[in-house]
């Protein structure tokens, strides 16, 4: 059975700061989800009031792949969470990269839904393959548009790099106010490729498995999808290019077992069932 993309959301609020829409936030993202192909393959735990302290338990926990702060950001350009008797607490920006430092393997991306939090979300870069922050302060309405956008793209199957994408251009066409400085960071090493969340992976097969995207070799040409795993069969997608020079071309559908054999007659893959 697939692994589910576990996202932890976090939210903080204090009585004696300006209140955020953070109850208001956490139902966009969960709809937004909802409204995608792969709704089935997200879970979302919800937190609120959230203390430093806190952290390190959830992490542990969830084992979360997202995290998702919903808070203030401060003039100091750290996130302020949850304090004693309500009161706000403001978080050490090193403090908190160090946090994520242990939980490298599974979380990868911090969401910093808060004001001044650019310079926060670049530290934690130095150990998470990808967060986002903001520059400068936005707006309730702006923070809840974006992350709607944001997570429905992820519920479609896109990845992160495109979902911040389509999240930003969303608030574009809607010309929404306070909605600039949101800023995508992306740890050093991480290259163009990387597609997550891999939405079409099962946890019993390799991330390997999926070159044969690239490895089918046949007489004619074939560009592959995959569409789903089914136990130990991958089901794809052929473009299949009858002629390299003429553009006309077949779209079928073939069953890829790991063991490199493809029905269909598409063609073969180099994968090596041993490797996989």
């Amino acid at each position: 059975m697939a692994e589910k993309i576990r996202i932890l959301f976090l939210s903080a609020s204090s009585w004696s700061m300006s209140r955020i829409l953070v109850d208001e936030e956490a139902r966009e993202i969960s709809d937004k989800i909802y409204e995608g192909r792969y709704r089935d393959r997200f879970v979302l735990y919800n937190y609120p009031a959230t203390r430093p302290a806190d952290l390190q338990r959830l992490l542990l926990r969830y084992q979360p792949h997202i995290v998702h702060f919903s808070c203030h950001g401060s003039k100091r350009r750290k996130i302020v969470l949850a304090g004693p008797h309500g009161r706000p607490k403001s978080v050490d920006m090193q403090g908190l990269a160090d946090v994520f430092a242990p939980y490298k393997n599974h979380v990868r991306l911090v969401l910093l839904n808060a004001c001044f939090s650019k310079e926060q979300a670049r530290s934690i870069t130095e150990v998470i393959d990808y967060s986002i922050g903001t520059e400068r302060p936005i707006g309730d309405k702006v923070s809840v548009a974006f992350a709607g956008a944001f997570y429905r793209a992820l519920g479609f199957g896109k990845s992160i790099r495109d979902a911040f994408e389509s999240a930003k251009a969303e608030l574009a066409l809607t010309k929404m106010p306070r909605s600039r400085g949101i800023q995508l960071f992306i740890k050093k090493g991480i290259g163009e490729r990387d597609t997550l969340p891999l939405i079409g992976t099962d946890r019993h097969l390799s991330r390997r498995s999926f070159a044969i995207r690239a490895v089918l070799r046949a007489e004619t040409m074939c560009e592959v999808t995959i569409l789903k795993t089914i136990q130990q069969t991958v089901l794809i997608e052929g473009l299949q290019t009858r002629s390299v020079r003429r553009r006309d071309s077949l779209k079928r559908r073939y069953h890829a077992r790991l063991d490199g054999f493809v029905r269909g007659g598409c063609g073969t893959s180099d994968l090596n069932p041993k490797e996989v």
